[in-house]
């Protein structure tokens, strides 16, 4: 999913909705999401589609979409 900075990527099934979210795989026990080194990636675009990533532990750097975000966009992480 290469894309510009400040575009948000399309879907690919339909060419209409945008990225909503970017999730991981949920714990069926729990329904609490789990992310861990088999974790599969799950994209999910405002039209309803969702589109499978790779896995986490097959995955390599310019396969996984990672959120980007400038300093001022942080928060602060509070008491450890």
């Amino acid at each position: 999913m290469s894309v510009r900075e400040g575009q948000r990527p399309i879907c690919p099934i339909c060419g209409v909705g945008t990225l909503a979210d970017i999730v991981f795989d949920v714990d069926p026990s729990t329904r609490e999401p789990a992310q861990s080194a088999d974790s599969g990636e799950m994209v999910l675009y405002s039209c309803g589609h969702r589109v499978p990533g790779p896995p986490l532990d097959e995955a390599d750097e310019t396969e996984l979409d990672v959120e980007r975000r400038t300093s001022e966009e942080t928060v602060d992480p509070g008491p450890s």
